[in-house]
C-alpha cells in the first residue's frame, strides 16, 4: 500500500461536510467532541486537538478507507512510489494527479511522490471518486512506465503561444482517449464516456474530417501508447490524405479550410491575435480552433445584422 498523508485543511472540510450527511446521533457525538476543544486555552494545544479530532473522524466517516482503496487499486505501480500526498483543490478544474521528482528536492526519497489535488466534496461520493482516480492514476502509471517515455515538456512549435496551447490540448485529448479505452477494456467506463471522448477528439482534430472517427478508434484501442507517438500525432495529425491541406496562418497546423466567421470577429479579438502574431492580417483568416480559442478569451463573434 502507498502511505498517504492528507492536508489538514482538506481533512477538516471533508469531515465537516460528512457530518452534515451522517446520522443525527453520530453528528451530535462529533459536535460534543469538537465543542469541548474550544475550551482549551493554549492555542497550540487547541490546534493539535482539532487536528487529532479531524484525523479520528476522517477515519470514522470512512473517508480514509475510501481514498486508500481508490489509490491502492493501482497495484501495478505502487512499488515505484515512495508515498502520496492529498491536498485541497479549490475548483474542479484543479483536481488531478501528478508526480514530484525526488531529485528536485533537498531530501532523498526512495521514489517519486504522488500528489493528488481533490476538493473536499469529491471525497464524499465513493463511486465518483473511484472513477475519477482510476482515470487520473492511469496518467501516473503511464508517467512511471519507461516504455511510455513520458516527458513533462512538449516540444515548442513554430507557431507561437497559440500553437503551443493547441498542441497541449490535442495531446491531452489523445492521452485521455487511450486511458479511457484501456479502462473500458478492463471493465470500467461506459458508452457515455466513449461518446464524450469521441466528441472531444473530432472537435480537436477537425482537420481530419470524416477520417476523425477512424483515427479515434486507433487511439481508443491502443494498448501500449507512447508519449512520442501521441506528440507526433497531435503535431502532424493529417496523414497522407491531408498532406496537401493548407495551414492556419496563426497556429500553423494543417487545416482543410479556414473559418468563415473570421470577417465578423470583434476588435478585441483582432487585437489579441495581432499582439501574439504581429504579421497576421484578418484577410489571411484562421482556423476554427484558433478562432474558438481567442473568442473564449477575448470576446465573441458578432451575429448582429444591421438592416437599413
Amino acid at each position: 500500500m502507498i502511505p498517504l498523508s492528507i492536508a489538514p485543511d482538506l481533512m477538516e472540510e471533508a469531515v465537516l461536510l460528512a457530518e452534515r450527511r451522517t446520522d443525527r446521533d453520530v453528528a451530535r457525538a462529533f459536535r460534543r467532541e469538537r465543542d469541548r476543544i474550544y475550551d482549551v486555552r493554549d492555542p497550540e494545544s487547541r490546534d493539535a486537538q482539532f487536528r487529532a479530532l479531524n484525523l479520528r473522524w476522517f477515519a470514522r466517516f470512512g473517508l480514509q478507507a475510501r481514498v486508500e482503496a481508490a489509490v491502492n487499486e493501482h497495484a501495478g505501480f505502487t512499488g515505484r512510489l515512495c508515498g502520496g500526498r492529498i491536498v485541497r483543490a479549490i475548483a474542479r478544474a484543479e483536481e488531478g494527479a501528478d508526480l514530484i521528482d525526488p531529485a528536485s528536492r533537498a531530501h532523498v526519497r526512495a521514489g517519486p511522490l504522488l500528489v493528488l489535488r481533490l476538493r473536499p466534496e469529491s471525497l464524499l461520493d465513493q463511486d465518483t471518486l473511484q472513477a475519477f482516480l482510476r482515470h487520473e492514476l492511469m496518467h501516473v502509471a503511464d508517467m512511471l512506465d519507461p516504455a511510455f517515455g513520458y516527458e513533462r515538456t512538449l516540444p515548442p512549435s513554430d507557431g507561437g503561444p497559440s500553437a503551443d496551447n493547441m498542441l497541449r490540448d490535442r495531446y491531452r485529448v489523445v492521452w485521455d482517449a487511450t486511458i479511457d479505452g484501456r479502462l473500458a477494456r478492463a471493465g470500467f467506463g461506459s458508452a457515455a464516456t466513449r461518446d464524450t471522448r469521441l466528441h472531444e477528439f473530432t472537435a480537436a482534430f477537425a482537420m481530419l474530417g470524416e477520417d476523425g472517427p477512424s483515427a479515434f478508434e486507433i487511439w481508443w484501442d491502443a494498448d501500449r501508447p507512447t508519449h512520442g507517438a501521441m506528440v507526433a500525432f497531435a503535431t502532424f495529425a493529417t496523414g497522407p490524405a491531408h498532406a496537401g491541406a493548407g495551414r492556419c496562418p496563426v497556429c500553423r497546423f494543417p487545416a482543410a479550410s479556414l473559418d468563415d466567421r473570421v470577417s465578423r470577429i470583434v476588435p478585441p479579438v483582432v487585437a489579441a491575435i495581432r499582439e501574439e502574431n504581429p504579421s497576421w492580417r484578418i484577410e489571411q483568416g484562421l482556423c476554427s480552433q484558433c478562432l474558438d480559442l481567442y473568442e473564449a478569451r477575448y470576446g465573441t463573434t458578432s451575429d448582429l445584422v444591421c438592416h437599413r
